[in-house]
């Protein structure tokens, strides 16, 4: 009679985790929830952007929860870093109370695999992680949905660019940036040395490039094709 079969008990595959969330308790509870899982495996914790980089390396985490507001960087930047620099990049999962669809598709663009928000729930959170580790994204139908809008936004913002850009000149660029800063036309032309009616009539030329009728507007399309940086 052969001799039976001894039942050998499945093992179950744990991710390594790398915490980093700014709030203390916050940061408390979402570990007690992933240790709280068989799935799930506490590699690290981290406050701010630069310790998340240096806990990674120190411990190569397998998934990132990463919140996105940290006091000393954003955490996309965080995320950008990561991609570019890890050998083997993990997976991550951005934790934010913004609702914002600029900042999911930003979220998108840094390459990132999951978007939860805070008011989830930290069970939420902690299965969410499980579903990354099994190769999932967390990306709803409507969240992709706006990614792909924002895309559309900034292919034609970038379009748009293209085509003002050239015909922008360096006077009138200069100009853009003396007013961003706060100057009025008086003293933008003391600073250029030229005549306020000089100014004056660069900014009817920006207005009918631009398509606006008032300083604020231009500005802020200008800020937005990229032509100026705004303080």
């Amino acid at each position: 009679m052969a001799a039976p079969v001894a039942s050998v008990a499945r093992s179950v595959v744990s991710a390594r985790v790398l915490i980093v969330e700014d709030h203390p308790v916050l940061r408390s509870v979402i570990r007690v929830a992933c240790e709280a899982s068989d799935r799930l495996e506490v590699a690290g914790e981290a406050a701010t952007g630069e310790e998340a980089l240096e806990a990674y390396r120190a411990s190569a985490p397998d998934l990132i929860l990463l919140d996105l507001s940290l006091p000393d960087m954003d955490g996309l930047e965080v995320a950008r870093r990561l991609r570019r620099d890890a050998p083997q990049p993990p997976r991550i999962l951005v934790l934010t109370g913004r609702r914002e669809d600029e900042t999911l598709f930003e979220c998108v663009r840094a390459g990132v695999d999951g978007y939860i928000e805070k008011k989830a729930g930290v069970r939420s959170i902690a299965v969410g992680l499980e579903r990354l580790a099994a190769g999932e994204r967390l990306f709803t139908p409507e969240q992709e949905r706006a990614a792909i809008e924002g895309l559309g936004r900034l292919v034609r913002r970038a379009r748009e660019a293209s085509d003002v850009a050239p015909t922008i000149t360096p006077r009138e660029r200069e100009i853009l940036q003396l007013l961003s800063r706060g100057l009025t036309m008086r003293q933008a032309a003391s600073r250029l040395v030229v005549s306020t009616r000089t100014v004056e009539a660069h900014m009817a030329k920006l207005h009918r490039k631009l398509g606006t009728s008032n300083r604020v507007q231009a500005l802020a399309k200008a800020a937005d094709l990229g032509l100026i940086r705004l303080a």
